[in-house]
């Protein structure tokens, strides 16, 4: 389990550009939260979930975890949702989210019991249990999804990590989808999800963290976060924002 994460003057720059990606990034957050990352394209959002991923290593600072992770010595799991992914289409839903037991299972071991289990309880936990048989290639945008957030709920791990999870999705599949997300922070876990759609945070993130080219504009508790001033330097365009039923609605525009 992860206590906290700590990000302590983050920077870094891919070899093939001249500017910094990341600036002097400063973070905390701490177990229970959901943090929505909000910016423009190339203010650094996906360069930062790499980086929690341990994928990319900075060329300054440091990202700290600090927590148990079982007393074993084994390294924290982190699931990670790409924007995008090659999906191995000769699969059935239920052999794809069995793919994300591996961690749990032993070299040159079956899956066992416990781990259909899991699959089994995920399936049903997203409503997809109807379609277990179904090949990846036969289930619609939405659903597919889904599918993928099974695969890594079944993982169990102690860091959720998503990059525009509700990219391209219809209104009816992005509720389902926010709905899904809230409820992934259960037995205090860590969530962290990117977007360029303020309103989502609203609706279920616990903090936000605002970057544009690179920096830090602003970071903490949603509401508080989330005004005009803000969200007018963060995405460079006239922000207005309505209540509706007490809660802030951000439309773009004066």
């Amino acid at each position: 389990m992860i206590d906290t994460i700590q990000i302590h003057d983050l920077s870094f720059r891919y070899a093939d550009e001249e500017r910094l990606v990341l600036q002097g990034v400063d973070v905390r957050i701490s177990a229970d939260q959901i943090v929505a990352v909000l910016g423009n394209n190339g203010s650094g959002k996906t360069t930062l979930l790499l980086m929690l991923l341990q994928r990319l290593l900075p060329q300054q600072g440091q990202i700290l975890f600090s927590g148990e992770n079982g007393g074993d010595g084994s390294p924290y799991r982190i699931g990670y949702l790409p924007q995008i992914e090659k999906v191995p289409f000769g699969f059935t839903i239920q052999e794809y989210i069995l793919m994300g037991r591996f961690p749990w299972i032993e070299r040159f071991h079956m899956p066992e019991k416990a781990d259909q289990d899991k699959v089994h309880e995920v399936m049903e936990q997203l409503d997809i249990l109807p379609m277990a048989r179904k090949h990846l290639q036969d289930v619609s945008g939405g659903e597919l999804q889904k599918v993928r957030i099974a695969r890594m709920l079944a993982q169990e791990p102690d860091l959720f990590l998503m990059d525009e999870p509700a990219n391209h999705l219809d209104l009816k599949n992005r509720v389902e989808l926010l709905k899904i997300i809230k409820k992934l922070k259960d037995n205090k876990k860590i969530v962290i999800f990117t977007t360029h759609e303020p309103n989502d945070a609203v609706e279920i993130a616990d903090q936000v963290l605002l970057m544009r080219q690179g920096h830090k504009i602003a970071f903490g508790e949603t509401r508080r976060v989330l005004n005009q001033e803000t969200l007018q330097k963060t995405f460079d365009i006239p922000i207005t924002i309505q209540m509706v039923k007490q809660k802030p609605y951000i439309l773009p525009g004066g």
